[in-house]
C-alpha cells in the first residue's frame, strides 16, 4: 500500500478535502440521527399522553354519568320509602328498572332492613363518613368483597329515620381499558389504581409481565417512565368531586424502535450518497486546484501527438506562483520549437508544390490540347470550333483558379469551385467536342441519349465536373482503346453517364485501389490524380462514381447525379396576343437572327430588334411603352449598362426576361428571382417557342 509521503501531489489533495467532505457527512448524519431520534420519541411519548388522557376523561364522564344514575335512583326511593311502598320486592323491581346494582335500606342505627342482595350484615356495606342524616354521600369507586368495583351513593330518607344506598358496579371501567388495549397494538397493560392504591381494573396481554411494583409506580410523578425498551404513562383521571385515580399504562417501543432504525438505515445511505458526493466534489476542485498543472500535461500530450507548437499555456504576469513560472518557461520553449518547425514545414511546402505541379500538368493537358485544336480550324467559317475554344479556356480558368487557392498561407481556407445550377447536356457535350476534335483518326468517340434540348438540372462544381468526364476519356484512350462511348439515361430523380471503352480492362487485383490518390499502373507518365480527382469531384455534388471492368474486354465507368427540378425562373415559352410590343436587345446578331426569323414567322407586328442598349433607349423615348410591353434583353452587352440594371430600372417583373450564356452564375439568378423576371438561357434560344395567343 502507497503510504500519503508517496502519493502525487494530486492525489494529496483530493484525499484531504476528500477525507474533509466525508467527515462532514458523517458528523451531519449522526447529528440529524440524534436531533431527529429525540424529536420522534417526544413525538411517540406526547401521542400516548393524549391518549391516556383521553381515557381518564373518558373515565371521569362514564362516573360522572353513574352517579347522577345513583342520585335519581335514591331521590325516587327517598318518595317511595316516604309513601310506604318500598318493599323487598319492590326494592328487586326497582333494582332492574332504575339501571342500578344493588339497593339496600338501613336504619338509623345502620343496621340492614331491606337488601336486594347479599351484604355485610348489621351495617354499611361502605364508611360513611359524618354519619349525618342531613347530607348525600357519594363515595369513589371501590373494589367490594365480591371483587367488583362499584360506586356507592348514600342519602337520608325523607323522615331522616333511614339510610337508602344505591350501589353501580363500574363494569364500563374494564370495557373502556380492554377497548383502549385492543386500539392500539402496541399496548401491553392498561391499569386503573383508587384513591386508596387499590387496583380497580387492569388489562395485559398475553405473555406480559410488569417489571416494577405496583406501590413503586405510584410514586411516580405523572408523564413518561422508561423500563429498558417499554414506556410507562402516568395519567391521573379528575372528577367534579375532586377524587384522583390514576392510569398506568405500559406500552411497547416495537413500532418505535423498528421506526428509528428504518430513519438509521435512511441516514447511511444519505451520508454514503453524501459521501460519494464529496469524492465527485473533491474531484472538481482537485481539477480545478490543479488547472495549470492541468494544461501543462494536456499541452504537452496535445504536442506529441499533433506536433503543433503554435499552443500556449495561459500566464499571468508578474505572478509569484511557481506554476505560472513553469508555465512561461515551457512557452518559450515552444516558440523555440515553433520556429524551427516553420522552417520544416517551409521545405514540406516545396515539396508539395512540386506534387500541384503534376496535378495542374495533368488537367491543364487536354484543354490545352483542345484550344490548339481549335485554333488550327479559327480559320474556317464554322463557328463550332470557336465554342470549343471557349469552353476549353474556361477550364483552363478554371484549373488556374484552383492552382492558386492551392498555394494560400497555411492559416487559410483553401477556395473551392462556387456550384452552379446548370444545365448537364452542354457540359457533357463540351467535353465530347473537345475529344472529338482532338482524337487520333485512329480513334472513335460516340455519344448516345443526349438530347438537343437541354432540360437536366443538377447543382454541381462545373469546371470539376468537366474535368472528371475528361480524365475518364483521356485514361480510356490512353490505355490502348480505339472506341468510347458515352451513354446519357435519365430517371426521375437522377441522370447516368456512363463511359465505356473498349481497352484492355484493369487487372483484377488492382480495380479497388484506381480511385486512391497517386497509384497508377500501366502509363509511364502517370501521376495517379486523374480518377482521383474525378471520384472526388463526383461525391461532391452527392453523386457516386463507380467501375465495371473485364480484363481484355473494356472498362465502363458509371456516373450517377442527383437531378433537380427546373427553376421557377426557368422560361421555356411566350405566348403573345398579336400586335403586342415585344422587344429583343442582344449584340449577339446570330441570337438576334433566331428572334426575327421566329417573329416573322408568327407574324410579329410588335416585335422590335435592337443590338445595344442605345438604341433600345432612344426607341423608347420616341415611342410610349405600353403596360402589356415585354422585354427580352442579354445581359452581357457592350453597353456600360448589363440587361440586369436595365430589367431594374424599368421595374417590368414578369414582363422582363433575361437571355444570357451565363444563366447558371448564381448571383444572376438571384438577381432574376429579386426581379420577379423570368430567364432563359442562350442555348435554349434555338427550341424556344413563341406562339399567337388563341391562334
Amino acid at each position: 500500500m502507497i503510504s500519503f509521503s508517496q502519493m502525487k501531489f494530486s492525489r494529496k489533495i483530493f484525499v484531504a478535502l476528500f477525507g474533509t467532505g466525508a467527515g462532514a457527512a458523517i458528523i451531519i448524519c449522526l447529528i440529524l440521527n440524534s436531533t431527529l431520534s429525540n424529536f420522534r420519541i417526544s413525538e411517540f411519548e406526547d401521542s400516548y399522553v393524549d391518549h391516556m388522557n383521553l381515557l381518564a376523561k373518558a373515565l371521569s364522564r362514564v362516573e360522572e354519568s353513574q352517579a347522577r344514575i345513583a342520585s335519581n335512583a335514591g331521590q325516587f326511593l327517598q318518595i317511595q320509602h316516604a309513601q310506604g311502598q318500598l318493599t323487598l320486592l319492590k326494592i328487586h323491581d326497582m333494582t332492574r328498572n332504575l339501571g342500578v346494582s344493588r339497593i339496600t335500606l338501613y336504619d338509623r342505627t345502620g343496621s340492614q332492613v331491606l337488601m336486594t342482595s347479599a351484604g355485610k350484615p348489621g351495617s354499611l356495606s361502605v364508611d360513611f363518613p359524618n354519619q349525618s342524616f342531613e347530607s348525600v354521600y357519594q363515595s369513589a369507586l371501590v373494589r367490594g368483597e365480591d371483587g367488583q368495583v362499584g360506586q356507592h351513593t348514600i342519602m337520608p330518607s325523607l323522615d331522616k329515620r333511614n339510610l337508602i344506598e344505591v350501589v353501580i358496579y363500574f363494569d364500563d371501567v374494564t370495557q373502556l381499558l380492554r377497548e383502549m388495549a385492543e386500539h392500539d397494538e402496541d399496548n401491553l397493560s392498561i391499569e386503573l389504581v383508587g384513591i386508596k392504591g387499590e387496583s380497580l381494573g387492569h388489562i395485559q396481554k398475553p405473555g406480559f409481565v410488569r417489571a416494577w411494583d405496583l406501590s413503586e409506580g405510584l410514586k411516580w410523578k405523572e408523564g413518561v417512565h422508561w423500563f429498558d425498551d417499554k414506556m410507562v404513562v402516568m395519567t391521573s383521571v379528575k372528577n367534579d368531586n375532586l377524587r384522583h385515580y390514576r392510569l398506568l399504562t405500559t406500552v411497547s417501543a416495537r413500532a418505535l424502535n423498528a421506526e428509528l432504525h428504518k430513519m438509521q438505515i435512511t441516514l447511511l445511505i444519505l451520508a454514503a450518497v453524501l459521501i460519494v458526493l464529496s469524492g465527485w466534489l473533491s474531484a472538481i476542485l482537485t481539477k480545478t486546484l490543479l488547472r495549470k498543472v492541468e494544461a501543462i500535461r494536456g499541452l504537452l500530450n496535445q504536442i506529441s501527438v499533433t506536433q503543433d507548437y503554435s499552443h500556449r499555456v495561459d500566464v499571468t504576469a508578474n505572478s509569484q506562483d511557481e506554476l505560472n513560472d513553469l508555465g512561461q518557461n515551457l512557452n518559450n520553449m515552444l516558440a523555440t520549437l515553433q520556429s524551427h518547425q516553420a522552417r520544416l514545414i517551409e521545405s514540406e511546402r516545396d515539396k508539395a508544390r512540386t506534387q500541384v505541379a503534376a496535378q495542374v500538368a495533368h488537367d491543364i493537358r487536354s484543354p490545352l490540347m483542345s484550344m490548339n485544336m481549335a485554333l488550327a480550324q479559327i480559320e474556317t467559317s464554322q463557328q463550332e470550333p470557336l465554342a470549343i475554344l471557349k469552353s476549353a479556356i474556361a477550364r483552363v480558368a478554371g484549373i488556374v483558379q484552383k492552382l492558386s487557392a492551392s498555394t494560400v498561407k497555411a492559416d487559410e481556407e483553401p477556395a473551392t469551385e462556387a456550384p452552379k445550377l446548370t444545365l448537364m447536356e452542354p457540359l457533357i457535350l463540351s467535353v465530347y467536342n473537345e475529344h472529338r476534335v482532338r482524337k487520333l483518326d485512329s480513334q472513335k468517340i460516340s455519344y448516345q441519349g443526349i438530347s438537343m434540348t437541354p432540360h437536366l438540372w443538377s447543382v454541381v462544381q462545373v469546371i470539376e465536373l468537366q474535368t472528371a468526364f475528361s480524365n475518364m476519356i483521356n485514361n480510356a484512350f490512353e490505355a490502348g482503346a480505339t472506341e468510347v462511348s458515352l451513354l446519357l439515361t435519365e430517371a426521375p430523380k437522377k441522370w447516368t453517364l456512363e463511359i465505356k471503352d473498349n481497352g484492355q480492362g484493369i487487372p483484377t487485383e488492382i480495380i479497388e485501389r484506381i480511385f486512391e490518390r497517386s497509384f497508377t499502373s500501366g502509363k509511364k507518365t502517370g501521376t495517379g490524380l486523374g480518377l482521383f480527382q474525378a471520384k472526388a469531384a463526383v461525391e461532391w455534388c452527392g453523386g457516386s462514381l463507380t467501375v465495371q471492368s473485364i480484363p481484355g474486354q473494356g472498362t465502363s465507368f458509371i456516373v450517377e447525379i442527383p437531378r433537380e427540378k427546373p427553376p421557377a425562373w426557368l422560361c421555356t415559352s411566350l405566348e403573345l396576343a398579336q400586335g403586342q410590343t415585344i422587344a429583343f436587345v442582344d449584340d449577339d446578331l446570330n441570337i438576334l437572327k433566331t428572334w426575327q426569323e421566329k417573329s416573322q414567322a408568327l407574324g410579329l407586328s410588335g416585335a422590335v430588334f435592337f443590338d445595344s442598349v442605345k438604341k433600345f433607349e432612344m426607341y423608347r423615348q420616341q415611342n410610349p411603352w405600353s403596360e402589356e410591353a415585354i422585354l427580352v434583353i442579354d445581359q452581357n452587352l457592350g453597353d456600360s449598362k448589363k440587361g440586369l440594371d436595365v430589367i431594374r430600372e424599368m421595374a417590368l417583373e414578369q414582363r422582363a426576361i433575361l437571355c444570357t450564356t451565363d444563366f447558371d452564375e448564381k448571383w444572376i439568378q438571384d438577381q432574376v428571382r429579386q426581379n420577379k423576371a423570368r430567364l432563359i438561357p442562350k442555348l435554349l434560344v434555338s427550341p424556344f417557342e413563341l406562339k399567337i395567343r388563341n391562334s
